[in-house]
């Protein structure tokens, strides 16, 4: 399974182009984990690896 890594302009600020990136995650890897559109996800940077796991609805209580 393949994803897909996008850059897209978000805005300009002082002269300076601010883009944005947006991982293109096929349907089947998202129904697989269960996962949902507008679902807060973690991420976490190890060795060269990005981590995506799902929020814990605890850890968003807390941040409320």
């Amino acid at each position: 399974m393949k994803a897909k890594l996008q850059k897209h302009f978000a805005y300009k600020y002082k002269d300076k182009r601010i883009y944005k990136y947006v991982m293109v995650v096929p349907e089947e890897a998202v129904n697989e984990l269960g996962w949902k559109g507008g679902q807060e996800l973690e991420l976490d940077v190890k060795a060269d690896q990005l981590i995506i796991k799902p929020r814990k609805s605890a850890e968003l209580r807390e941040e409320s």
